[in-house]
C-alpha cells in the first residue's frame, strides 16, 4: 500500500523549505545538490563551533578541546 507524497516534504520527511536552505549553507559549487564532501565540511564546522563552546569552559576539557579545535578548524578552512 503506498500513500502520496506531500508535494511540500521530501522523502526524508524534510521540508521543501528545510531542502532549499540546506542547499543555500551546504552545496558549495553551486550544482543543487549537497555532495559527500560539502556535507563532510558542513559537519565538521559543526563539530568546530561545538569544540569552540568547550574551549571557552576552561580547565582541562577546554585546553582538549582547544587543541582539537585547531586542527579541525585546519581540516574545515583548507
Amino acid at each position: 500500500m503506498t500513500q502520496d507524497a506531500d508535494e511540500t516534504t521530501t522523502p526524508g520527511g524534510e521540508s521543501a523549505e528545510d531542502k532549499a536552505s540546506r542547499l543555500d549553507a551546504y552545496d558549495l559549487d553551486g550544482d543543487g545538490e549537497i555532495s559527500p564532501i560539502e556535507d563532510l565540511r558542513a559537519r565538521l564546522g559543526v563539530i568546530d563551533a561545538r569544540l569552540e563552546e568547550v574551549a571557552e569552559e576552561g580547565g582541562v576539557k577546554g585546553k582538549i578541546a582547544d587543541a582539537a579545535h585547531h586542527v579541525v578548524d585546519r581540516l574545515d578552512n583548507d
